[in-house]
């Protein structure tokens, strides 16, 4: 990469960070120290009196016990409320928005989940209100980007190749407002990761449909910043069961894993095993570091995984 990599810690304070965030949080902290960049740490707080303040102390506590730092970003909750919160971005967002709605990119929707449900065959939404022309005023109503057919988004990865990734199918005309008046993630996210200059964005390959989602929108606002910026989409912890992890649980949960374990440890050694390192003399994150540049430097295979 030419120019300075920067990237982002983007945890949600939704409920108690698990494994698998420590994952992503790992990667991005080793990719960033690897290529001598920048790091930000963003806490997507956007809605605002739902977020337990348990929940964002939950993710300065677990940050600390593994060890990442970062350069720019809160360094606790007193600090986030008054600096950095996504509520005090809030403006930005609706004027994005705006933009958007006034270029023709959107249209209102009326639908409740319910209904998109019964009549969807499928997770996306069918377009049922994207030729009604509703009032964008009118409350209680949420307000969609239209996705023309076969819209196909393309990222860049980091051995420069071209992911395409079929928006259309994945997501289909996707939330922007919310129905309660909120923006939505994918504006938030954008438009975050554009003020700061982020370059390099890592997420779980279960957010392709995101990445597709953010890369349009920065077309639909004639934005070339962001398609320039390359994307590693890992892969993701699961359960015993093969299942995706989730917040709710506990036994994965940072928290637990830190009552029942004197060191993050078995976090390293296990994110050292999904990238394929060796990882049975991993104890410290200097150790995970140490095993991560040298597999960079004459690894080809990890950056196929990182593909």
């Amino acid at each position: 990469m030419s120019s300075t990599v920067i990237s982002r810690l983007a945890p949600t304070p939704s409920g108690n960070l698990h494994i698998g965030n420590a994952f992503n949080f790992l990667l991005t902290y080793l990719l960033v120290h690897y290529h001598e960049g920048l790091l930000h740490l963003r806490i997507d707080d956007l809605d605002g009196p739902r977020v337990e303040r348990s929940s964002v102390e939950d993710i300065f506590v677990q940050l600390e016990w593994l060890g990442i730092d970062y350069h720019y970003g809160p360094s606790g909750p007193d600090e986030l409320y008054s600096r950095h919160s996504q509520q005090l971005r809030i403006d930005r967002y609706h004027h994005t928005i705006e933009v958007l709605m006034k270029s023709g990119h959107l249209f209102a929707c009326e639908c409740s989940r319910s209904e998109i449900r019964q009549f969807s065959s499928s997770t996306n939404y069918p377009g049922t209100c994207r030729n009604k022309k509703l009032d964008f005023m009118k409350e209680n109503q949420a307000w969609r980007v239209k996705v023309p057919e076969e819209t196909i988004v393309s990222c860049r990865t980091l051995t420069n190749q071209k992911k395409n990734i079929d928006l259309t199918t994945k997501m289909g005309d996707f939330v922007i407002r919310r129905r309660d008046g909120l923006p939505a993630y994918q504006i938030a996210s954008l438009i975050d990761d554009l003020e700061m200059g982020v370059n390099l964005v890592v997420r779980g390959h279960d957010l392709l449909a995101s990445t597709a989602a953010q890369l349009f929108l920065s077309k639909c606002l004639k934005d070339s910043f962001f398609p320039a910026a390359y994307f590693v989409h890992h892969q993701l912890m699961k359960n015993e069961s093969g299942e995706k992890l989730s917040k709710s649980s506990g036994d994965h949960s940072l928290q637990t894993l830190r009552l029942k374990y004197s060191s993050p440890s078995v976090i390293f050694q296990q994110s050292a095993k999904l990238l394929n390192l060796p990882f049975q003399d991993i104890q410290t994150l200097e150790d995970l570091k140490e095993v991560f540049l040298s597999a960079m430097v004459q690894n080809n295979r990890l950056m196929s995984l990182l593909d």
